[in-house]
């Protein structure tokens, strides 16, 4: 079984799916990481949304993405108001993702070492 199911449809919920704003990138339409990181920062902080599992905590995902240390650089989080995981990811060769997963994706991530903090972090 790959670590994620096929993509789910998005809930009816202003909460979790208003963290995402999109760009053209190359004539393709590409999450904007700044803008949802600062989104999603907000939900987490103030508690509409919570942190199941991740890499390394939210604001050092861009950090570790780029020293080119790490592959890939995942959070998994909940929505408090309607209860849908939601997988947020970094590649340094590929494009951002922010999407609705099954329940219990996190657990069935293939998780792998972090670089030492010392090496990426600024």
């Amino acid at each position: 079984m790959p670590p994620l199911a096929p993509d789910l449809p998005l809930p009816d919920c202003d909460v979790c799916t208003s963290v995402a704003e999109y760009r053209m990138s190359y004539g393709q339409r590409e999450l904007d990481i700044r803008v949802a990181e600062d989104r999603l920062a907000e939900r987490l902080h103030d508690g509409r949304m919570h942190v199941l599992r991740a890499d390394v905590p939210l604001r050092d995902m861009v950090p570790l993405a780029e020293s080119d240390l790490k592959y890939t650089i995942v959070l998994f989080a909940k929505c408090a108001a309607c209860g849908t995981t939601w997988f947020y990811g970094l590649c340094i060769r590929g494009r951002p993702a922010y999407k609705p997963v099954e329940a219990g994706a996190e657990e069935r991530w293939p998780w792998s070492p972090v670089p030492e903090r010392e090496r990426w972090a600024r």
